[in-house]
């Protein structure tokens, strides 16, 4: 005889499960100071940010005095930025600020 009860969508997970451990990054080098560095400025051109990113670069670059600025602007808010972007940027950089809106 068929249940009369309702299907229930709700599923429970046991807490305990065992969680991947992430891979083991690149050790960097610490900066001590950012003061003249190659500095690297990643955004994502969200809308939440229009107003907020320029004014974020400008007081960063009067702060920092970088030696020089490389931007990377994503094309689109939702899309990751591909690893050969990231690559590019890093590779022209000292250190990198992510502004990620919303």
């Amino acid at each position: 005889m068929p249940s009369t009860e309702p299907r229930s969508p709700l599923r429970v997970r046991d807490p305990r499960a065992e969680i991947a451990a992430p891979p083991e990054g690149k050790r960097i080098r610490r900066l001590e100071s950012l003061q003249g560095t190659r500095m690297g400025l990643l955004w994502s051109q969200h809308a939440s940010s229009e107003k907020f990113w320029p004014v974020f670069e400008r007081v960063a670059q009067m702060t920092f005095h970088p030696a020089s600025v490389q931007r990377l602007y994503k094309d689109s808010t939702w899309n990751v930025a591909t690893s050969d972007q990231i690559d590019a940027l890093t590779s022209q950089v000292d250190f990198v600020l992510v502004g990620v809106g919303g």
